[in-house]
């Protein structure tokens, strides 16, 4: 658990700096709504300021094989679409067939001024929904994460150990039981860890934190075993040399 922690602070870090989202890998059909008529219309007929939505006409509604994208001034019931984009006078309600369905609050500053295509609007989209879901992303991409590298690194230590305690089957080394294996691996696992959280914090890419990891262990427990044998004295481990 100490090992994932480690590894858990450059996840953190990462997510607590972030300021987008691609919404599109999580309602990619909802996206699918917003192309360039839609956007064009929009821009053309509606101005955002102060967090508030205005223009003519009060409905607006682009329907696609898929889904709906429309402007809802008047506040009435919206189509019971699956994959829909609604942008209302002070909000935006978001569906996806995946099951996701969000009300996203316009940001004050926000505005259609930067706006020429549809992959700016789903760029404008996902922005506005992060700044109101970024602890609910922080959350789910650190519990994620965290268990990938809680895995990861059980794993790693469980069929190391393994390996280790298969060589005393052939008089390689005195390991004596499976727990002295084990322990010799979360040893080995310290340092790596270390050196994998520091590149995480500098560069964060999760394979990289794996690799360093899981290469870091195998490189002490080589240097281990060609100073040791995994032998031992009455005494201490052999530390290279001869035992007094």
């Amino acid at each position: 658990m100490f090992l994932t922690a480690c590894l858990l602070i450059p996840v953190s870090l990462h997510f607590a700096k972030q300021d987008s989202f691609d919404l599109k890998s999580l309602m990619p059909n909802m996206m699918k709504q917003v192309d360039d008529t839609f956007v064009k219309e929009v821009t053309a007929n509606y101005s955002l300021e102060n967090g508030v939505l205005s223009g003519q006409p009060d409905v607006m509604k682009t329907d696609t094989t898929s889904g709906v994208a429309m402007v809802s001034l008047a506040g009435g019931a919206l189509p019971n679409a699956k994959n829909m984009i609604a942008l209302q006078k002070d909000k935006m309600e978001l569906r996806d067939n995946s099951g996701y369905a969000f009300t996203v609050k316009y940001t004050d500053d926000a505005n259609f001024a930067d706006i020429q295509t549809s992959a700016d609007m789903q760029s404008w989209i996902s922005g506005q929904w992060y700044v109101q879901n970024k602890a609910f992303v922080f959350l789910t991409m650190s519990l994620m994460l965290g268990s990938v590298l809680f895995a990861s690194s059980l794993m790693l230590a469980l069929f190391a150990a393994l390996f280790i305690w298969f060589t005393k089957r052939n008089s390689m080394s005195e390991i004596g039981s499976y727990k002295e294996a084990l322990s010799l691996t979360l040893l080995s696992l310290g340092l790596p860890t270390i050196f994998a959280t520091i590149i995480g914090t500098i560069y964060f890419d999760v394979t990289v934190m794996m690799a360093v990891q899981s290469l870091g262990m195998v490189l002490i427990i080589a240097f281990v075993f060609i100073k040791t044998r995994f032998r031992q004295t009455d005494k201490i481990l052999e530390l290279g040399g001869q035992a007094e």
